[in-house]
């Protein structure tokens, strides 16, 4: 059999030959010996064809798909043929369909279908080895069932070797040292002790330590002093705004952005600073990590009248675009599936995936679990009504709100999902059912369900709340106080001037009193009011015994009186204006014309008020917008599965996030793709070990899904506690592993932007840590002394200095990129932030009296101090040498020279040159590479 014309797009007239030649070819081949495959051939295969085949072939004809029954994982295959015959024909590439296939020229039937053509050169590759004969290694054996992959698989508890005698101390040595057995590896020594406080420092709370944290450690650097270190760090409250930052960028935390200029919302949400509050307040609790999961997703659901819960749907928020819907449920699918999962669902917006087995159905079921959302805005104590969230109207501009929380809620309780094609909205596949919510079907086997969640009437009318009900009343008791004591001097004024002799200024105190009596019943009505709106609010719920319909009627009626009262008021004050502006000897002729409409038109509203207060109504104005009284589950259920100790990904993803912001380099390199396509793990029994002991602690009293738990697991390891670098340059494991992928010594590694200004400010003793609150303008990065952390961070930019060092990315930073660029070094040594901060450390140095530069031979206290103080270690006898012979040098600079006085500057640069060499030296510390770098 050979493949059809439409399938290998022959020419017309082209087939007889063709198939004449094909079957002499075979009848050849049966008589003729097996050829052997020469080396060049097989290395061509293994070197270059068999990887280009599994990357732009194996998706439709591999094991995950056998488009046409045809697969071409290997060679055997490839001569078995699918439907219509073999793919190729050994010795003749002129004649094997899959290189015509390839050569065609019509999109529609060219393979592969997708992405760009075959280059010239990679064709001639594989036309090479076939006209070789096809060269095949022996015992091919075909691509796995992509199921079978070990990301896949429910973890399991391994075995602890029994490895890592006389180093180890944690079970984690033991999985590293059974890997350092196997490539011949010895791990280096435990670093020395200031390398290893300022290491826990800088990874646990993000800050270095001070100059008497390191002294007391020197002291007593014992084991038992190590583990009381990593215990107050872990309990610090600067641990969860260090870690924080972390998730943000798993997360994509980002302040609101679009056009922040005009300003227009169109990406994320103001107020959603409470996401990022409401993660540090957990971690700081140490809430376990499938707290976090199950709230992000669906606190609305799972705690819809937790306040303190709430703000986690900032998660979705974050998603929100605006001008397009499909937009935010994309992002939401595709970074839920990469952050939580490490599977990259959006890979199957518009096909099945090429390497995972995800359906394009599977997409569209995932995609069904936000279908319903919608944003909404709620009211929080103390702050002022948000109003309900605006929906968006074309060409509108909307400012920012500034107070309540932002949310989704689920609105749309019939909201379905239906499968379109090519990525786009518009093409719906015509008659194809709406898809029901579900995660990938592989990882359930179908076996999902979602129930519906009714939600209590606080969720479902915020109007009910205590705090709202409590506050309207405060605010009209507050008003009806000051009308009581505006009547009263109304009176009292009244009463003076009957005794003189003026009767327009009787007349104006007339007309005064009956403002200030109207505005009194205004207040008073309004109180009324408010109270039997809510005597109805309790009926229309049923929280109350008072018929509802009547109820309903009375409040109804009262804001009707409020109407009337309301324009008596103003046609009060609209009757004094008039009188005022009549008597006024210079008033302007259009000025009593404008008096005199306001007040005509007063007149009319106070009829209209009066006929409408004959009518009949069981409509009144709520406390707040209304929500459905149910929610669809589907973000719960979502949740719930994810959390599941059966699932395979969830627990190994979250420790490989962590053991990577540890060690500087995860065990999965590619942490948001787990699939077939993703990086192997370099320890797999150390993932699964470390994701179980996360789910299920074997230590007793620890909660499961602890995350300071982890942490205290690794940092206790003697593999954290390494020393980063050797000076033996022929040391046997850098030969063996120069790369330290089976980590033999500790990575140093370059701080993050935001610890390195932090810690600027820290070494200073400026560092401001109020905790909390809306983000800070990125104008102010060098002004604040406020944690990085609470800074404006969004895809129109960030602070100037952040980026500078390769601040997170808020569109997607599931690793962070490091650089090496000259102007990091020109920020640490130009900016006024790095030059205040080294006059503001030596300033209180000098303090000392050991380090007062006025006396003499003070140098060596002052250099030992400003070491221990910025670089958190004693100076080497080089180094002190060397900064010995610096001070010298300056103040012979500066003793001839007349400094000037720069008092604009806070704080100035001294004029005296003693202290003015100890500045610079403090500044040249800071631009140490040990500063920046955790060792």
């Amino acid at each position: 059999m050979i493949w059809p014309v439409p399938l290998i797009g022959r020419r017309a007239g082209s087939e007889t030959p063709r198939i004449v030649a094909l079957l002499l070819g075979m009848l050849l081949a049966a008589v003729q010996p097996v050829v052997r495959a020469d080396d060049a051939g097989l290395a061509a295969y293994e070197g270059q064809i068999r990887p280009l085949l599994k990357e732009r072939c194996y998706a439709c004809h591999g094991a995950l798909k056998s488009q046409a029954g045809l697969r071409l994982d290997t060679v055997a295959a490839m001569l078995d043929g699918g439907d219509s015959g073999p793919a190729i024909e050994p010795g003749d590439s002129e004649f094997s369909p899959l290189v015509e296939r390839i050569l065609e020229h019509d999109d529609a039937l060219r393979m592969p279908p997708e992405g760009e053509p075959l280059t010239e050169d990679q064709i001639a590759i594989i036309r090479s080895w076939i006209d070789s004969g096809a060269a095949a290694p022996s015992n091919e054996t075909p691509e796995p069932d992509p199921r079978e992959h070990w990301a896949f698989q429910t973890p399991t508890r391994p075995a602890v070797p029994d490895a890592g005698a006389g180093w180890a101390r944690e079970p984690i040595d033991a999985f590293l040292a059974a890997e350092h057995d196997r490539l011949g590896l010895e791990p280096l020594g435990e670093a020395p002790p200031h390398v290893l406080l300022r290491r826990l420092h800088l990874d646990l709370i993000g800050l270095p330590p001070t100059r008497e944290e390191l002294l007391e450690f020197l002291a007593d650097p014992s084991e038992a002093a190590y583990e009381r270190v990593v215990d107050r760090l872990l309990a610090d409250p600067r641990h969860a705004e260090r870690w924080a930052r972390h998730w943000m960028d798993v997360w994509r935390y980002s302040d609101w952005y679009g056009r922040r200029a005009v300003p227009d919302v169109l990406n994320s949400y103001a107020m959603i600073w409470r996401w990022r509050d409401w993660i540090v307040n957990k971690l700081d609790e140490d809430a376990g990590y499938d707290h976090l999961l199950r709230m992000m997703l669906a606190a609305d659901e799972l705690a819809p009248d937790d306040p303190e819960e709430l703000p986690a749907t900032g998660y979705v928020v974050r998603n929100f675009y605006r001008w397009n819907y499909n937009t935010w449920m994309a992002d939401s699918v595709e970074h839920t599936g990469k952050a939580f999962l490490g599977l990259t669902i959006n890979c199957a917006h518009c096909h099945d995936h090429k390497y995972d087995p995800i359906r394009h159905e599977d997409y569209f079921a995932f995609r069904a679990f936000f279908e319903p959302i919608e944003l909404r805005h709620d009211r929080v104590p103390g702050e002022p009504d948000p109003g309900p969230y605006p929906k968006y109207d074309y060409g509108k501009a909307y400012a920012p709100i500034n107070s309540g929380m932002v949310r989704i809620f689920d609105e749309k309780l019939d909201a379905e999902t239906f499968l379109y094609t090519r990525g786009e909205a518009r093409n719906i596949v015509p008659g194809r059912p709406p898809i029901p919510p579900g995660p990938p079907r592989f990882l359930t086997g179908g076996d999902f369900e979602v129930e519906p969640i009714d939600l209590p009437a606080e969720a479902a009318y915020p109007g009910v709340k205590s705090f709202i009900r409590q506050e309207e009343t405060a605010v009209r008791q507050k008003t009806l106080d000051e009308a009581q004591a505006a009547l009263s001097t109304a009176q009292q004024a009244l009463e003076t001037i009957k005794a003189q002799a003026d009767p327009e200024g009787h007349t104006s105190a007339q007309l005064a009193l009956q403002v200030a009596e109207e505005t009194l019943q205004v207040a008073q009505t309004d109180l009324e009011s408010l109270r039997l709106r809510m005597v109805a609010d309790d009926a229309r719920l049923g929280r109350g015994e008072v018929d509802p319909d009547e109820s309903a009627r009375a409040a109804a009626r009262k804001e009707r009186e409020l109407a009337l009262a309301r324009a008596r008021l103003e046609r009060a004050a609209a009757e004094l204006a008039e009188h005022q502006v009549r008597h006024q000897a210079d008033a302007a002729e259009d000025a009593l014309t404008q008096a005199e409409q306001r007040l005509a038109t007063a007149r009319q509203a106070v009829e209209t008020a009066e006929g409408a207060l004959e009518s009949e109504s069981t409509s009144y104005t709520h406390l707040s917008p209304s929500y459905p009284g149910q929610s669809t589950g589907r973000r719960a259920a979502l949740a719930e599965w994810l959390t599941r100790p059966e699932n395979p990904l969830t627990a190994r993803v979250a420790v490989n996030y962590l053991w990577g912001w540890h060690f500087g380099e995860p065990i999965v390199a590619t942490p948001h793709d787990f699939g077939r396509n993703g990086a192997p793990p370099s320890n797999k029994a150390l993932l699964d070990w470390l994701a179980v002991e996360l789910m299920e602690p074997s230590s007793p009293g620890v909660k499961p899904w602890s995350m300071k738990h982890i942490h205290r697991q690794i940092v206790m390891s003697a593999a954290y506690r390494m020393a980063s670098h050797t000076s033996d340059a022929d040391h046997p494991n850098v030969a063996i592993d120069p790369e330290n992928r089976g980590l033999w010594r500790f990575r140093p590694s370059r701080m993050e932007a935001e610890a390195v200004r932090d810690s600027l400010l820290h070494v200073a003793g400026v560092l401001d840590l109020t905790r909390g609150g809306p983000e800070i303008d990125q104008s102010q990065g060098l002004v604040s002394r406020r944690r990085s952390l609470y800074f404006a961070h969004h895809g129109e930019g960030s602070m100037q200095f952040l980026e500078l060092f390769d601040a997170p990315d808020p569109g997607e930073c599931y690793r962070r990129t490091t650089s090496v660029v000259p102007q990091q070094s020109l920020a640490l040594a130009n900016s006024e932030m790095a030059l205040a901060m080294a006059r503001t450390i030596a300033a209180e140095l000098e303090t000392e009296p050991s380090c007062d530069p006025r006396a003499d031979g003070r140098e060596d206290a002052f250099i030992q101090a400003v070491f221990e103080r910025v670089l958190s270690r004693p100076p080497s006898d080089e180094e002190r040498a060397l900064s010995r012979t610096f001070l010298e040098r300056q103040v012979a600079l500066f003793e001839g020279v007349e400094l000037p006085d720069v008092s604009e500057v806070s704080p100035p640069p001294s004029t005296d040159p003693r202290r003015r060499a100890n500045e610079n030296l403090v500044h040249a510390l800071l631009n140490h590479h040990d500063f920046v770098t955790i060792r």
